[in-house]
């Protein structure tokens, strides 16, 4: 009977040892690894610049106090922007390009001479528009044309009646000698041509036309031309903004000069004033 139960007993044992065996799950194989395919592509890294750190404001030292007669401080003054536009002057100063001066060649007139004692009189008619203007920095291109128109009168009954056409060109160049002083001299190349007329009571007058004597008659016309070449040369003052006045030498000298068939050409030398604006 004992040999039975110790055989029961060890039977028993080996079932439950068996089950424990059968219920733990195969250990499986770890798949193989391939290095290559383990290993981590590095991957470029950019660093990040740190953000810059913001400026401090300028530190400006405030200006001291200014002591009052009675010794009370004053205000202390603002300090100036620096970032504030700067201004400039831009005052306009004669010669600037683009600018436009009028001298005493702008001129017209009109009147009549008459005497108490005789006949004689003297009407004339003259306008004179003249202009430079500065194309480059100082340097002036201008010119003038002149319409005249005269009838006179004389003592004897002669009649006399003369138009008159003409235009200058110029150039000039300013310089400028002080802050209110400069030296603008011209050169200028001019033509006018003179329409004459007489009439006298009879034969045997004569009349000087520019130093040429030409006798008239009951009813004479004739023609003078002339070309000249002419420098000016005044020194300007400029006593206020747009405004000058000047004064220096004037010359011209005829290259033809003709009255009729007779030729008697001129020569001229002076000074002369001028005075004008600009704009």
């Amino acid at each position: 009977m004992a040999n039975l139960r110790t055989a029961l007993f060890l039977a028993a044992a080996l079932c439950r040892e068996g089950a424990a065996t059968a219920e733990e799950p195969p250990a499986t194989a770890a798949p193989a690894v391939d290095p290559a395919a383990t290993e981590e592509t590095p991957r470029a890294t950019i660093p990040a610049a740190p953000p810059p750190a913001s400026a401090p404001p300028p530190l400006v030292a405030q200006p001291a106090a200014t002591p009052l007669p009675d010794g009370a401080p004053t205000a202390p003054v603002p300090a100036a922007d620096p970032d504030a536009p700067v201004l400039r002057n831009a005052d306009p100063r004669f010669g600037d390009p683009g600018q436009v001066a009028l001298n005493g060649a702008l001129s017209a007139s009109v009147g009549h001479l008459g005497f108490d004692s005789g006949n004689s009189s003297n009407t004339n008619i003259s306008v004179e528009p003249a202009f430079d203007y500065f194309a480059a920095p100082n340097f002036s291109q201008g010119v003038t044309a002149f319409v005249r128109y005269g009838t006179s009168t004389s003592a004897s009954g002669v009649d006399a009646t003369s138009t008159s056409l003409g235009v200058t060109l110029r150039v000039g160049q300013n310089f400028w000698l002080a802050r209110q002083v400069s030296f603008w001299p011209k050169l200028a190349v001019g033509a006018w041509r003179n329409w004459l007329s007489y009439s006298a009571p009879s034969s045997g007058f004569t009349v000087t036309l520019d130093g040429v004597v030409m006798p008239i008659g009951p009813s004479s016309h004739f023609k003078e031309d002339a070309v000249f070449i002419e420098v000016q040369a005044p020194f300007l003052f400029h006593p206020a903004r747009h405004f000058f006045i000047g004064f220096g030498p004037d010359a011209y000298v005829d290259v033809l000069h003709s009255v009729g068939s007779a030729s008697n050409r001129r020569r001229f030398l002076g000074a002369s004033s001028t005075i004008g604006g600009w704009f």
